[in-house]
């Protein structure tokens, strides 16, 4: 290899590395919220929402954070070790989030009508409750 193609690989695995360690420290924070949230869910008194809701929120907190948390790391790992394996799962990872979002504005996007309504309501309802 030249130095151009050497001096390339290295910045992008180095471009790699930092934004992955990014969600990598993402990930643990947000999982990390979710454990307290999950631990605190009967001292948080100031919250104007149902435990159920605390409850549930604290589980989709700890479960993607869980899932971010293990791509980022990854990612980390990969671009370090350069390893093919740990690289192909990375991508893999990432390729199944990218599908799912994708499944899901178009579910949003098919529904939208029916999501508007119900986010519109979930906002009156919310400011309702605020101004009383």
């Amino acid at each position: 290899l030249n130095g151009f193609q050497t001096c390339c690989g290295e910045f992008v695995r180095i471009i790699l590395f930092a934004l992955n360690f990014i969600f990598w420290v993402a990930g643990g924070t947000i999982l990390g919220v979710g454990v307290y949230v999950k631990i605190s869910v009967g001292k948080l008194d100031d919250v104007d929402v149902s435990e159920n809701t605390l409850n549930t929120s604290s589980y989709i907190l700890i479960g993607l954070g869980c899932i971010i948390f293990i791509i980022g790391m990854l990612g980390c790992c990969g671009a370090l070790t350069q390893q093919k394996c740990m690289l192909l799962l990375y991508f893999a990872l990432v390729t199944v989030v990218f599908l799912g979002e994708v499944c899901i504005a178009i579910a949003i996007y098919a529904k939208k009508d029916k999501v508007n309504d119900t986010l519109r309501n979930a906002y009156k309802s919310c400011m309702d409750d605020y101004n009383t």
